[in-house]
């Protein structure tokens, strides 16, 4: 929460924990994997007060080895910001339900579908599981904890909004793989699909390496054993060939955007929720120009120093296969939709 003397724009930071699952992302051993539960904190979204908490056995990760470890800092703003709530509890891509004004798009639903131009994929890779009630205040992508137990992140498209992922260092790239979606596949045939929502740090959990992923664990169980834990036997895990690529999430709704400060004139950063591909790049226009705004780690945009001049604000996104979409957005707290989604690829 942005305290009272702190002025508007200025940031406050905070430490978002997230706690992974049996033999999760904690710097133990190569023991029983799922015998310890272990505390880790990736890079936390916009917030105030976070939570640093203790593992499920006082810091013993599968092992032995301590699993208390803590992650990087977060960026500026509130916990939480008005409107910040997906109108989606679980299941269809947590499309917006919020209206805009004056909202354009210049490629969308319709185009002829590109290339997509994706990252490669890993044939050695690894996953482990967490849950949210494990520490975790917030999601590193900043977007919408809608449920727990089961757990909900919002505008994930996947097992009613239940199967996400948080991302190790190397490929959350500084938020840039915010939003994307990923298909893991396990050597005897079993696969999930996923969206990435949060980042699983290498800097304070070793078995985040690249290539490795930490699942919900509801996600996790479609393709493993809770007991199991810890898969991916050419990256570190003790059973189980694991492998995952990229692909486009199926969303059929707008694209839409969000502000942090709904009701500050002269300062804001921008949230983009509901993408079907990686976004590349945001825009603002400003006095007739684009200006290319700077991405935080916790995934929101920010031109220069956040003054964006006069409301409406007109914001151009580009996706990672060069696909735009833009809007109008006025000042108000909610999601804003462009009145497209970006163009298919394949």
């Amino acid at each position: 929460m942005k305290l009272g003397s702190m002025p508007r724009g200025i940031s406050w930071p905070l430490v978002s924990l997230i706690a992974l699952g049996v033999a999760g992302c904690s710097d133990g051993g190569g023991g029983d994997a799922g015998s310890a539960e272990s505390a880790s904190s990736a890079a936390g979204g916009p917030g105030g007060a976070g939570a640093v908490g203790a593992s499920a056995s006082a810091g013993t990760g599968a092992g032995g080895g301590d699993g208390v470890t803590t992650g990087a800092g977060a960026g500026p703003g509130s916990s939480t910001t008005a409107g910040s709530t997906s109108s989606t509890s679980g299941g269809g891509g947590g499309d917006p339900s919020a209206t805009s004004t004056g909202a354009t798009t210049s490629t969308g639903t319709g185009s002829e579908p590109v290339s997509c131009d994706y990252p490669a994929e890993y044939a050695n890779g690894s996953i482990t599981f967490y849950t949210l009630d494990m520490g975790s205040t917030e999601v590193n992508c900043s977007y919408p904890i809608v449920g727990r137990n089961p757990d909900v992140v919002g505008h994930v498209p996947f097992g009613g909004g239940q199967y996400f992922a948080a991302m190790n260092t190397a490929d959350y790239n500084a938020a840039a793989m915010c939003g994307a979606c990923v298909e893991v596949s396990r050597d005897d045939g079993r696969k999930v699909q996923a969206m990435v929502v949060d980042q699983c740090p290498i800097a304070t959990n070793p078995k985040c390496k690249t290539g490795h992923i930490d699942l919900s664990k509801n996600a996790f169980l479609k393709i493993g054993e809770e007991r199991e834990g810890y898969l991916g036997t050419t990256n570190g895990g003790a059973a189980g060939k694991i492998s995952w690529r990229y692909i486009p999430c199926p969303t059929t709704g707008a694209v839409s955007f969000r502000l942090k400060e709904p009701t500050n004139v002269a300062w804001n950063q921008i949230l983009v929720e509901g993408h079907a591909h990686p976004i590349e790049k945001l825009e603002v226009e400003i006095n007739g120009t684009w200006k290319t705004a700077t991405r935080e780690p916790y995934n929101y945009f920010v031109v220069g120093d956040g003054n964006m001049g006069n409301a409406p604000y007109h914001v151009r996104a580009t996706d990672i296969n060069g696909s735009t979409v833009e809007a109008m957005l006025e000042l108000k707290a909610g999601n804003q939709p462009a009145s497209g989604q970006f163009a298919a690829c394949n």
